[in-house]
């Protein structure tokens, strides 16, 4: 994980907000991610 990817985990954890990416970085993390395509998917 680079550090722009750490500063936005870091981020997502501080304000409970979810981390919605495609990149698979943060697939190896406690917190995980959604892809675009399952944010769509859930709001309908």
């Amino acid at each position: 994980m680079d550090f722009d990817d750490a500063y936005q985990y870091v981020a997502a954890e501080l304000e409970k907000a979810t981390i919605v990416s495609f990149d698979q970085d943060f697939d190896r993390t406690e917190q995980r991610r959604l892809t675009p395509m399952q944010v769509l998917k859930i709001r309908n």
